[in-house]
């Protein structure tokens, strides 16, 4: 099949000679219609054009290329017989640079913020593509739970929505393989023996959900099975942020996942040398890496790190909000987090001790009130200051010294009185 090429727009003149419209304007327009869309299993951008008003949706243009192509500006083919990206591509400046601003703007993007566009026709600026993206009932596009929490994970018994009308709990035995002991579970099911998701509690169609074999066999589709084991399941969270991430650090770009397999193989003195020498930040740092000296595993080389923390409302959320950092790393982070909480716990008491100052004052000044009204007037005129009785209010005549005397002299009168 041959590949789908722009060709240059013309207009017709009352003569009927054709007259080629400007060059610019026609790349233009034909750069701003390139759609690209990364293929979920072999990582390759796949090219469409998408004219506005025109296409009511992308066209493919049968080209493609892989992103270690754009590396060189003249688009290098190994073999001619598999070409993939046309002439027109490799030769025009205007085309080369909108597949490299849009290689740059991909690489650029969390591997979170990659997978959620893979498979979908994009338009620059990705950014504005991510917005599009349509949230969650529970979570925003952050992962973060709707309205903030400052827990880790949600407790089983909050987890699940209120049971239905005319429904009822169920205790469910599962088998999670050859010879293991069953567990029991709890699932909601309806009166007319249906069985609800163990999540949103709306009814299950699958095949199993009748006879449930696994525990995804409790939800009414992965989506609800996903957001349950993320928001209770810590091990889960791990698991699946390593399926993304693929064990990298996000800060130093360590890829731990290679140290810990390259460790275990060699002797403790061995395995020293090869830290200091692959994770010097790590060396650094002495209980850190006497810990993953002495085991190499991946709990102790990285961790699962919320983006927003948890003190700030960034619990209970999805992998949007999570990130790989290794121990190095998450140490820092950590650090510099509890110092902004020391600060935030010191300007928070002396706010409190502020409002308790002022509402001490406050008692004080009802009971003074409260004692010379049972004690009369006379006793005032002893105990209180003339001064302290008048208000001073600039540019009014309690500020002038005559009117102040004036004002004494008046009081005084209402003694002798």
């Amino acid at each position: 099949m041959q590949g789908h090429t722009f060709q240059p727009k013309a207009s017709e003149k009352d003569n009927g000679t054709l007259i080629q419209q400007p060059e610019d304007e026609c790349f233009t327009n034909q750069v701003d219609s390139l759609r690209f869309e990364v293929s979920r299993y072999t990582g390759r951008i796949h090219l469409y054009s998408c004219i506005r008003g025109t296409d009511s949706r992308p066209t493919p243009l049968f080209q493609n290329f892989r992103p270690e192509e754009l590396e060189s500006a003249n688009f290098p083919i190994a073999d001619d017989s598999k070409k993939t990206v046309s002439n027109l591509f490799k030769n025009d400046s205007a085309f080369r640079h909108a597949l490299k601003a849009f290689s740059t703007e991909w690489h650029k993007l969390r591997p979170i913020e990659q997978r959620k566009l893979l498979g979908k026709p994009l338009q620059l600026p990705l950014s504005v593509e991510l917005c599009y993206l349509q949230e969650s009932s529970n979570h925003n596009r952050e992962g973060l739970l709707k309205g903030g929490s400052k827990r880790r994970t949600t407790p089983l018994y909050e987890i699940s929505l209120p049971l239905p009308k005319n429904s009822v709990w169920k205790n469910v035995q599962l088998c999670s393989g050859y010879c293991k002991k069953e567990k029991e579970y709890t699932q909601a099911w309806s009166l007319p023996n249906e069985p609800l998701c163990k999540f949103c509690q709306k009814p299950c169609k699958g095949k199993n959900a009748e006879t449930p074999e696994y525990f995804e066999d409790l939800f009414c589709d992965l989506e609800c099975y996903e957001e349950y084991r993320l928001r209770t399941s810590n091990r889960f969270l791990r698991q699946e942020l390593f399926q993304v991430e693929h064990g990298i650090c996000t800060n130093c770009q360590l890829d731990c996942h290679q140290l810990v397999k390259n460790l275990k193989p060699l002797s403790l003195e061995r395995r020293l040398e090869y830290i200091k020498k692959i994770a010097p930040n790590i060396a650094s740092q002495k209980k850190l890496v006497n810990k993953l000296v002495n085991d190499p595993s991946e709990g102790n080389v990285w961790h699962a790190d919320h983006v927003i923390p948890v003190y700030r409302g960034g619990g209970e959320c999805r992998l949007e909000n999570m990130r790989t950092l290794c121990v190095a790393c998450h140490k820092d982070v950590t650090a510099a987090q509890n110092a902004e909480r020391r600060t935030m716990r010191i300007k928070t008491k002396k706010k409190l001790e502020a409002i308790m100052s002022d509402l001490k004052n406050d008692e004080k000044v009802e009971k003074n009130s409260a004692s010379v009204k049972d004690e009369g007037p006379s006793s005032v005129s002893e105990d209180i200051n003339d001064d302290e009785l008048l208000v001073k209010v600039p540019g009014s005549s309690y500020c002038g010294r005559e009117s102040s005397g004036t004002q004494s002299e008046g009081l005084n009168s209402l003694k002798l009185e």
